[in-house]
């Protein structure tokens, strides 16, 4: 005989027609979510989701241990365990600690005293901010807050706008589950949608999935004031005002170019506007992680022209 299914006293569940979300005092395990897109799941206790992909806000006072891939917006425990598969999220922060296995990563921040990253583990993090030394890895990116505050500045912002609080201070509970909406609000938002963003083209085909937004290009008023006309540039005008960046860029190389410079280099040169407004992020990162491998900090002219560069094809 099957064992009685109990639904605690305790329990806030909350399902509209697409979402699900669930609130409880003690320990959660979820395996399905009733078919519906896991919005946002809070636990008082350990949390353990075996979902074919963990998306929205996750949230545990305890463990937080997921399997299968992720496509979330941010991820807190006491300690966070990830076995691998593709991983993405905007943050993903422990009071305690980190254990990542062979994952391939795409994540803006990752926050813990402690951080356990498989050898295997790869693809990129903007920042990455623990107490203790890093084991080796390929992950691209993988600046340190001090780093990153050193370069770009606003690295305080950069966390809270991901939901993350600096090391040693306590975290935040995520916000009570969505009410449930009503047929006019849901079609009140449907109307006013924005049309979603065509996915980056990629360099590499293994990264051939959307990464938008995924590091913030860092501001200066020099770059505002090339590219903040708001007019439409046509192939004429836009051609030589990306070649002087370009050209700005590469000087500051004196042997081989990096990688992510000879891409650049070949969409502009070939005049590839779309492939380069798809790509600029990533060529960022790429450039960021060569820079990391070889203990070295971009000149500050290439972080100039490359924000240049990204303001002329995003407005273009």
């Amino acid at each position: 005989m099957a064992d009685a299914f109990v639904l605690p006293a305790d329990l806030g569940l909350t399902l509209t027609k697409k979402g699900f979300s669930l609130e409880h005092d003690g320990d959660v395990t979820l395996s399905q979510t009733l078919g519906r897109t896991l919005e946002r799941v809070k636990a008082g206790g350990d949390l353990n989701l075996n979902l074919p992909m963990t998306t929205g806000i996750v949230y545990a006072d305890g463990i937080v241990h997921i399997t299968g891939d992720v496509d979330a917006d941010t991820i807190y425990g006491r300690e966070v365990h990830l076995e691998g598969g593709s991983v993405k999220a905007r943050a993903i922060s422990a009071s305690e600690r980190i254990v990542i296995g062979s994952a391939k990563l795409k994540v803006d921040v990752i926050s813990a005293p402690e951080i356990e990253l498989d050898g295997t583990a790869s693809g990129r993090v903007t920042i990455i901010e623990c107490l203790g030394d890093l084991p080796p890895s390929s992950i691209r990116g993988g600046y340190s807050l001090e780093e990153y505050e050193e370069d770009f500045g606003n690295s305080e912002a950069f966390l809270a706008e991901r939901g993350v609080s600096p090391l040693g201070e306590a975290a935040d509970a995520p916000d009570a589950a969505p009410q449930e909406e009503t047929e006019d609000e849901e079609e009140e938002d449907e109307e006013e949608e924005e049309p979603e963003h065509d996915s980056p083209v990629t360099m590499n085909s293994e990264d051939q999935d959307a990464n938008e937004g995924f590091v913030d290009f860092p501001q200066t008023d020099a770059a505002d004031a090339d590219a903040d006309d708001g007019e439409e540039e046509d192939d004429d005008t836009l051609y030589p005002k990306l070649t002087e960046a370009l050209e700005r860029i590469v000087g500051c190389y004196d042997d081989e170019l990096p990688p992510s410079v000879q891409q650049l280099q070949t969409a502009i040169e070939s005049r590839d506007y779309e492939t380069l407004r798809g790509n600029i992020t990533e060529v960022w990162t790429g450039l960021l992680g060569y820079h990391q491998q070889r203990g070295i900090r971009p000149h500050h002219q290439v972080t100039h022209a490359f924000n240049v560069i990204h303001g002329l094809v995003t407005e273009a």
